[in-house]
């Protein structure tokens, strides 16, 4: 089953290929009274530096972009899942 982002999960996943990840990041209103949110698909190096960014007024507009560009042809990562060494381990 191909994973897709969500607004119940955008917050921790992204797309990935060799040497690129594709992720959704939260941003607001700089002026302290605004309670504009936006949402931006970054694009990000292997030295997470942004390579391509674009803003949505919403999470589902993001998400849609982010599906529609880079589901199917690169990998989908969920952060909330342990990378290697055993699912049982307490230490973290």
């Amino acid at each position: 089953m191909e994973q897709l982002f969500t607004p119940n999960n955008w917050n921790y996943s992204q797309f990935k290929n060799s040497e690129l990840k594709a992720i959704i990041s939260l941003g607001c209103d700089p002026d302290i009274l605004g309670t504009r949110f936006s949402y931006f698909v970054t694009v990000l190096d292997e030295d997470d530096n942004e390579i391509f960014q674009e803003e949505f007024t919403s999470i589902e507009k993001a998400c849609l972009a982010m599906n529609k560009k880079y589901s199917g042809i690169w990998e989908y990562i969920d952060l909330s899942k342990p990378t290697g060494g055993c699912d049982s381990c307490s230490a973290h």
